[in-house]
């Protein structure tokens, strides 16, 4: 079974390869959790997306943060979904 430290490393990496070139700035570990039938981590991340808005000067962005859950296999490592967490 992946311990925890293993679980987020594969989020990480997977995330990171999805988005490829584009940097994902201030990505952070928001939660993990074990699921109840101790199959699947899930694991949170977020990071920050800059979108331009009509309200504000040229060249600003509103900051915004977005996350990510990743259920990961507790056995085999394979990612198995990346949703959008909403609050």
């Amino acid at each position: 079974m992946l311990e925890v430290r293993e679980a987020v490393r594969i989020a990480m990496d997977y995330i990171q390869s999805l988005y490829g070139d584009k940097q994902l700035p201030e990505l952070r570990l928001e939660e993990v959790e074990l699921s109840a039938d101790g199959q699947f981590w899930e694991v949170t991340l977020s990071f920050v997306v800059r979108e331009p808005t009509a309200y504000l000067s040229l060249g600003d962005a509103a900051r915004t943060r977005e996350y990510k859950v990743f259920r990961i296999n507790a056995e085999s490592g394979q990612v198995q979904s990346m949703k959008i967490r909403r609050f």
